[in-house]
């Protein structure tokens, strides 16, 4: 039988420049920033332009602990796309990212034992759900979800006998996995998953252990030494009950949203045992644990989902093998699909920022900066950051989403009690200095101030409310701007971070 290689090679172009522009409409479907992209960029503007790298917090007034920033490399890459390319190189950056890790996945998906051609068709499902699962726009994550693919095609073709000393390059990749994204453990616990297999398996384990043990002592490799460590393990395991991303599955607001990849990462662990007379131990622990994982806390589970894409596509398309002629319509189909969609991406201005009236206090925080009014002040949780980024040097924040990287358990346990309005919610403003409070305006703690006699009630924002102390209510009131294309063009303009 003659192999037409030039035939092939036009299906590979075809399939991964049709996942290149699906990536991209999918990117332009985003319309947030995460929330900690801010703070993000503080780190990455800091190291770049003044070669600095903050090893203690200077944005809040409350109790810190050295700032341990996991993420600092992820500051100076999204730092680095807004200064040379604008918003589209964050946009850009989000489709690298979903279509390198495609790409690893149908390399892994080749590694497998009479791998059935790729499919179009399955790729689109994967990253659907990918997205569902990071909807928002350059998350740092992305990076370990990346480099979780890669490992996984790594120790999978060294598992299957097809590289030989590719192994190797684990190490340094988690060099610098490791200054980019703490996830840098889901790549240490997939080398371990990989050596218990071996053992299990009566498999060499050796190349395994060695990657593993060098992998593990250059986690020291970060500005931060070997005190790092503790943090990683604390951070790692700290129970974050107040954090909806971490919520296990099934959490009553959850369950219907991530039903569709957990459904998925399920019937891929399910299929993997049909018509098996063999277990395959080491895809079996690789399965179980990323699916307990993302069951466990929804922010893993697109380990599971990458997991099952990977390992389980020759046992998932198989079932479907009676409709060969039905799959190649459904096929074609969808290449047609992605480029009609292609031709669409003009329409989401990808080229602008993402304002999102619906996820930041544009009004709320211009009101502060045009109306001068500075002092310390309490945002949500989320908000933090943005805050910091606009009003900076002249307003500190309370708290931000650093949480375990900056701040104490007790101070976030004071900023929870204080939203839920508990017995002790006044202790935020007795035992700190505060002299501005900007809450949800859906919020219990909303309704109290708006009735406290000390607390005075200045301006209600698309989102939250503002409260000055009380004999502080005397400025020049000025209304913010109300256009949102004025929010767009100032998305990424902030305060002076060299004042600290």
């Amino acid at each position: 039988m003659v192999i037409d290689r030039h035939k092939i090679n036009k299906r590979k172009v075809l399939l991964y420049l049709t996942l290149g522009l699906f990536c991209i409409f999918l990117a332009c479907l985003s319309t947030n920033y995460d929330y900690d992209l801010f703070a993000r960029l503080i780190v990455g503007e800091r190291f770049i332009e003044h070669g600095i790298l903050p090893f203690k917090d200077f944005l809040s007034y409350t109790p810190t602990h050295p700032w341990y920033d996991h993420e600092w490399g992820s500051g100076v890459v999204f730092y680095f796309l807004i200064k040379h390319f604008n918003a589209v190189g964050l946009l850009i950056f989000q489709a690298l990212m979903m279509f390198f890790t495609a790409v690893f996945v149908i390399k892994t998906q080749r590694l497998q034992k009479h791998a059935l051609p790729a499919s179009i068709t399955f790729m689109a499902i994967f990253l659907v759900l990918y997205l569902r699962l990071n909807p928002d726009l350059v998350r740092c994550q992305l990076f370990s979800f990346l480099f979780f693919s890669i490992f996984l095609y790594i120790l999978e073709g060294t598992r299957k006998g097809k590289f030989k000393n590719l192994i190797w390059l684990l190490p340094p990749i988690v060099i610098l996995w490791n200054n980019v994204h703490g996830g840098v453990v889901s790549g240490i616990g997939l080398i371990a998953m990989y050596f218990a297999g071996a053992i299990l398996e009566k498999k060499p384990w050796k190349k395994y252990l060695l990657a593993l043990t060098a992998s593990g002592l250059l986690l020291v490799v970060n500005p931060y030494g070997v005190k790092y460590l503790d943090f990683l393990f604390s951070a790692t395991t700290k129970q974050r009950t107040y954090i909806v991303e971490w919520w296990p599955f099934f959490a009553y607001r959850h369950i219907l949203y991530y039903l569709p990849p957990s459904l998925y990462a399920l019937f891929a662990f399910i299929c993997s045992f049909i018509k098996k007379q063999k277990i395959d131990i080491t895809k079996t622990i690789v399965l179980t644990v990323t699916l307990y994982l993302g069951l466990a806390h929804v922010k893993l589970l697109s380990l599971a989902v990458i997991a099952a894409a990977s390992l389980c596509y020759n046992d998932m398309v198989s079932l479907f093998v009676k409709f060969k002629k039905v799959l190649r319509n459904i096929e074609k189909s969808i290449y047609a699909a992605i480029i009609i969609l292609a031709c669409f991406i003009p329409l989401f201005s990808p080229l602008a920022p993402r304002a999102d009236l619906e996820k930041f206090p544009f009004y709320e925080i211009e009101f502060l900066k045009i109306n001068n009014i500075k002092g310390n002040i309490v945002v949500p949780f989320a908000l933090g950051s943005y805050a910091s980024y606009k009003l900076y040097p002249d307003n500190l924040i309370y708290m931000d989403g650093r949480y375990e990287e900056v701040y104490n358990d007790e101070e976030f346990m004071t900023l929870k009690h204080y939203e839920m309005v508990a017995p002790n919610w006044k202790d935020i403003i007795e035992k700190y200095p505060t002299e501005i409070l900007m809450p949800h305006r859906t919020s219990s703690v909303y309704e109290v101030l708006k009735n406290d006699p000390e607390w005075v009630h200045i301006f209600d924002g698309r989102k939250c409310g503002i409260f000055v102390k009380k004999g502080q209510e005397k400025f020049s009131y000025f209304e913010p701007e109300y256009n949102i294309d004025y929010y767009r063009n100032t998305m990424f303009k902030h305060g002076d971070f060299t004042n600290d």
